[in-house]
């Protein structure tokens, strides 16, 4: 078995292996290409574990950043039928961890309940909570949450799987929004743009509530609505790989890219 560090070259092998793992979720390599390689804060780390040509093996993060923070986005692992129990996600999770430990603070996930559970019990996560669909208020708090640049939100609105619409508020506010596949409602959130050149809208009357699908630190929402109508479950989970440990207090799902 060899770890290599993942590559734009093993994209078809990728492609096929998580079709086969989460054929649900349309996983293309163009998607892939641009979610691990086309992103202003930097290339995807992680490792492939290859058996010959074989992909037996994947575990991928992305760069992102919490209050000018730079760290890491755990995304997909995927491991193939005939090589599963064996241990390899962990392992490769690890790696990844240790060799990259130099240049991240901290790796940050949204998780279902099986693998929110491994990464708490097997490779030393703290589960944060559990992003709700609710209708409220959009606000959230100015501190300990995803920082955005232009950039970063020009490219995070154009994913090939689905884009994000983008209204400009006030004070840098913008309004994303966007409508799952399946879903029987548009879902919104507001992000906050760091440029000053952001320039103030004419608009006077913004409503700031609306349907979302976040998670805010030490709040419950007053109105849930039912588990069935969520996309999947999404727990929220955090590691520190600093002595210093970062304050979360919100994820929202502009955060990430999980529809």
């Amino acid at each position: 078995m060899e770890i290599r560090k993942i590559s734009r070259d093993n994209l078809d092998n990728l492609e096929s292996l998580l079709s086969q793992c989460f054929p649900k979720f349309n996983l293309k390599k163009a998607y892939l290409d641009w979610l691990y390689f086309t992103n202003p804060l930097g290339d995807a780390v992680g490792f492939d574990a290859m058996d010959g040509t074989t992909l037996a093996a994947h575990y991928a993060c992305i760069p992102t950043q919490i209050d000018g923070k730079l760290g890491l986005i755990s995304l997909n692992t995927a491991t193939h039928p005939d090589y599963r129990s064996k241990g390899l996600y962990q392992k490769l999770a690890k790696q990844t961890f240790e060799y990259w430990s130099t240049e991240f603070d901290f790796v940050v996930g949204v998780a279902n309940d099986k693998s929110a559970e491994a990464f708490v019990n097997r490779l030393g996560f703290t589960e944060l909570g559990r992003l709700n669909l609710r209708y409220g208020d959009l606000q959230r708090p100015s501190s300990g949450i995803r920082t955005w640049t232009k950039v970063d939100l020009d490219w995070r609105t154009k994913s090939p799987r689905q884009g994000l619409e983008k209204r400009l508020l006030d004070n840098g506010m913008i309004e994303l929004s966007m409508r799952p596949k399946n879903f029987p409602f548009k879902i919104k959130s507001l992000v906050k743009v760091q440029e000053s050149e952001i320039r103030q809208t004419t608009e006077q009357h913004v409503n700031r509530r609306g349907l979302t699908v976040d998670w805010i630190k030490d709040s419950s929402p007053r109105l849930y609505l039912p588990e069935k109508l969520k996309p999947s479950p999404l727990v929220m989970i955090y590691m520190s790989m600093k002595s210093d440990n970062l304050e979360i207090n919100s994820w929202s799902f502009p955060d990430f890219d999980a529809f």
